[in-house]
């Protein structure tokens, strides 16, 4: 069974709704079915013996019994539920023997109508048989086999689509048959008819090859076959009125064509002077890229030369500091020295009142203080030069406190202006960051314009080759259109028909 025949049975059985179930359905009910067919078939013969229409077909009782089984056969295939190859096979055969035998369709309906009358009456029967039933039962539509009439009505439905089924594809091999056969006498006339037209039509388009197009087919012939012999004629003037087109626009295509070339190579020329002009801009902006390049390297470098700059002066104004707090613990030390000092002299100021004391009593004495007077005038004296070097020493410090103050503030001062040195060179570092951050995006940027520019020089390059190959397809174009001119001369046409596809 080929793809096509395959399709067409499963469209027949989708329409008529016989799905796996419903093919479950008759392989279930087929063993009940094959019991109810032979009565059925026994019912069938009788009826064929008691018709002439139909006995005559039969030659003997060998030959009935034979239909019979086969017929058997057909119908166990059918009760299988499955319509495959061999199914199909087996319609086609009982159709095409319908067809040679000559049995008309009436009578192959009305069989299957006795015979399906026969199948459908056993199934009934079987399922309701004649029984008593309670009130229950009738109400509820249960019969004593246990299947309801929706049960009863799926059988016998399904026996019917499945007959009909079987039913229209022998009619449709019958029909077939016969169409093919009609079909066949009706080709071999059509086949002889149109031999000699065939014939003329080959003569005519031989000569339409070798450029004749003015020319008619034989009426009589024509007559045959209305249509192609129109058709032909229609045809050649149409190619009469497109030969003549291609002449009147032929020589607007040559001049066209080399309007477009002289066009060309005026752009050729256009782009080649492109080239060069960007090419010398690409040169330029190198040169600008590399100057600009250097640039942001000594501005980078003078970037980290402030950069350093200001961790000098940082360190410059931390020893300032260290400086200023040295130089206050001297006036302090200094402060302290000038106290102790202080009361070194008180000492020697006491002691001198002392020895004068001594003296005093020494003379009450006389002789006998004498040794001691000259001691107390020693510890005057000492005492005297000990008050004398702690001026000195008090006059030293109070001179060096006034130097260590004027340090300080000279060392202030001096830290003042390193802070503001610190603070200039901080400003000039980020001035000399941002200028190196400029000269290094600015090369950037140019470093892109050279990129875009020996990308535009490359295009510009592609474009003036394809408009060299452009001019030189015009000029081929211009070639192509006088040989093409010169073909088209040698066709000949009527000259009263409007030329078509002019430009």
């Amino acid at each position: 069974m080929t793809e096509q025949v395959a399709a067409d049975m499963k469209e027949r059985l989708t329409f008529l709704g016989i799905g796996a179930s419903e093919k479950a359905l008759i392989a279930r009910i087929g063993q009940q079915v094959r019991r109810i067919l032979p009565p059925a078939l026994d019912r069938f013969y009788r009826r064929v013996d008691e018709t002439p229409a139909l006995a005559r077909f039969f030659s003997s009782s060998a030959h009935q019994n034979s239909a019979r089984t086969q017929q058997e056969m057909h119908w166990s295939r059918i009760l299988e539920g499955d319509f495959g190859p061999d199914y199909v096979q087996s319609t086609r055969a009982i159709g095409n023997t319908h067809a040679r035998i000559g049995l008309d369709p009436q009578w192959y309906i009305g069989s299957y109508g006795l015979l399906v009358e026969g199948i459908v009456a056993g199934v009934i029967q079987d399922a309701w048989p004649r029984q008593k039933q309670g009130f229950l039962g009738r109400l509820l539509g249960k019969r004593p086999s246990g299947l309801t009439s929706h049960d009863v009505a799926a059988r016998v439905g399904v026996l019917v689509k499945a007959a009909f089924l079987d039913m229209e594809l022998g009619l449709q091999t019958y029909t077939l048959n016969l169409d093919g056969q009609e079909r066949s006498r009706a080709e071999k006339e059509r086949t002889e008819s149109l031999s000699a037209l065939s014939e003329a039509l080959a003569d005519s388009l031989d000569r339409m090859a070798e450029g004749d197009l003015v020319q008619d087919i034989d009426p009589e012939l024509a007559s045959q076959a209305a249509r192609m012999s129109g058709a032909f004629q229609r045809a050649c003037n149409g190619l009469g009125r497109i030969v003549q087109g291609v002449r009147s626009t032929s020589g607007v295509v040559e001049h066209r064509a080399r309007t477009l070339s002289s066009s060309s190579e005026d752009i050729a020329c256009r782009i080649a002077e492109q080239v060069d002009a960007l090419g010398t801009v690409s040169r330029n902006i190198t040169q600008l890229t590399t100057s600009v390049k250097e640039v942001a390297e000594e501005a980078r470098q003078a970037d980290e030369t402030v950069e350093a700059c200001c961790q000098e002066t940082g360190q410059s104004t931390e020893v300032v500091a260290r400086t200023v707090e040295a130089m206050a613990k001297i006036s302090e030390s200094s402060t302290r020295i000038v106290q102790i000092i202080g009361v070194i002299d008180e000492i020697a100021f006491q002691t001198n009142l002392l020895a004068l004391n001594a003296g005093v009593e020494a003379a009450h004495a006389g002789d006998a203080g004498r040794g001691f007077a000259v001691v107390a005038q020693e510890i005057r004296a000492l005492s005297q030069r000990s008050k004398t070097a702690a001026c000195e020493i008090k006059e030293l410090i109070s001179s060096s406190m006034e130097d260590v103050e004027r340090g300080v503030k000279m060392v202030d001062e001096t830290g003042a202006a390193l802070g503001n040195i610190s603070a200039s060179v901080n400003r000039l570092g980020e001035a000399v960051g941002q200028i190196a951050s400029g000269a290094e995006a600015q090369a950037q940027r140019i470093m892109d314009i050279n990129t875009s520019t020996t990308q535009l020089e490359a295009v510009t390059k592609t474009n003036a080759a394809i408009v060299r190959q452009m001019s030189n397809s015009s000029q081929e174009l211009v070639g192509d259109a006088a040989q093409l001119m010169k073909i088209v001369m040698n066709f000949k046409v009527q000259n009263d028909l409007p030329a078509q596809h002019q430009l």
